[in-house]
């Protein structure tokens, strides 16, 4: 019985229960987006860091990108450095392993190809310590030269095909989302990459200015040894002409630092955004408790008790922001994923979102805190409407 009058009080005042539930949902919906927003860029920037697994990242001195870019985005790099710069590298005392990479980039050129340009990386089988990593989780084994294995975020074309550069490569495997560059990289042996680079007529006058592929490298990964600081490594390999090192401390530092000034923003809008929910809906329930007067007066004439009353109307307010919170949410991570699209697009910010438990979890926890603010601003209108005199309530028509 009780249930069924809250719902009819709900459904007989269709604007007031609207503009309520629009209030809580829009407030709902920022807070989603806003938290878990800074929990995905802040899982990324750690996933990307350990999926990494090198200690220094050495890039050609001129290069137009920040170490940033290079470790966080999947955009192209077209970057290069005589290969001869990694024999010398590997001799600094300290430097325990040293692998080069070769970028080159897809394009979408054709009907064919990929439908964006992504990062193509070409690893050595020989001395690489990071997608021998990747492909020992992925697929087991090494890549043939007529195979990839690709991030999260790229599509295949044509099932377990890709066309790079005009030829086409099987998909050996396709890697779990890492929050950082891999997501949209294409990983081939160093060989193959420098080969379609070379005959690619895309790519013709990059390699007019650079020199022959087979002579060049983008990136030198470091692990260095435990006795020796990677800040001194990377400071004795930054003082090579043509050379710039940057360590995995420096970056996470660097990263960590923006991400204060982020983070304080996002919990300052956080208390807002809460402040406006319980304000909101503060004058919501004492405004409705002065509409709900004579009708409150009348049950209580009828014999319904103060306790009832009471329960009756935060009931109607449990109703109405559980289904506004539940709205909410879906509006929050829907402006998740456009956020993500945009940081990706525009941003150097490593993005990983939270998986399916994780997020379950978080809106269950923003449901429940969405529910408690409703419930505190909701009880005290609610005890001043199960103490009213019903003989005022329906003599006077109002509150006191």
């Amino acid at each position: 019985m009780l249930l069924k009058l809250v719902w009819r009080n709900l459904v007989r005042r269709p604007w007031q229960s609207s503009l309520t539930i629009f209030v809580v949902a829009a407030c709902s919906g920022a807070l989603v987006s806003s938290l878990l927003m800074l929990w995905s860029i802040e899982n990324g920037a750690k996933s990307a860091l350990n999926q990494w697994g090198a200690d220094i990242l050495v890039l050609p001195a001129q290069a137009e990108y920040s170490p940033e870019e290079v470790l966080f985005t999947g955009s192209p790099a077209n970057i290069y450095m005589k290969a001869q710069v990694l024999e010398e590298i590997s001799e600094i005392d300290g430097v325990e392993k040293a692998t080069p990479q070769f970028f080159s980039q897809t394009l979408n050129q054709s009907c064919c190809s990929l439908p964006d340009e992504y990062r193509l990386v070409g690893y050595d089988p020989a001395s690489d310590f990071l997608v021998n990593g990747l492909l020992a989780q992925g697929i087991g084994r090494e890549l043939n030269q007529e195979e990839v294995i690709i991030g999260s975020e790229i599509p295949a074309f044509l099932g377990d095909r890709v066309v790079i550069l005009g030829q086409p490569f099987d998909v050996a495997g396709y890697l779990k989302p890492k929050g950082g560059s891999i997501d949209r990289t294409i990983f081939v042996p160093i060989a193959t990459a420098r080969q379609v680079a070379f005959q690619s007529p895309y790519l013709q006058e990059i390699w007019h200015g650079a020199g022959n592929p087979q002579d060049l490298i983008s990136a030198v990964l470091i692990k260095t040894s435990e006795s020796v600081s990677p800040e001194i490594i990377g400071q004795t390999i930054s003082n090579i002409p043509g050379l710039k090192a940057v360590t995995a401390g420096k970056l996470m530092q660097d990263l960590q630092e923006q991400l204060v000034a982020f983070r304080s923003v996002i919990w300052v809008l956080v208390l807002i955004i809460g402040a406006i929910t319980l304000a909101s809906l503060c004058t919501r329930y004492s405004s409705l408790m002065l509409e709900k007067r004579e009708e409150v007066g009348l049950l209580r004439i009828l014999g319904a008790r103060r306790n009832q009353v009471f329960k009756m109307i935060l009931a109607e307010s449990f109703i109405t922001v559980l289904t506004a919170s539940f709205l909410g949410s879906l509006f929050g991570l829907g402006l998740l994923i456009h956020f993500k699209l945009m940081l990706k697009e525009y941003s150097s910010f490593p993005f990983l979102m939270p998986n399916l438990s994780q997020i379950v979890i978080a809106l269950s926890g923003l449901i429940l805190a969405t529910l408690v603010i409703s419930l505190l601003a909701a009880l005290w209108p609610a005890r001043r409407s199960a103490f009213i005199d019903p003989v005022l309530a329906l003599s006077e028509g109002q509150l006191r």
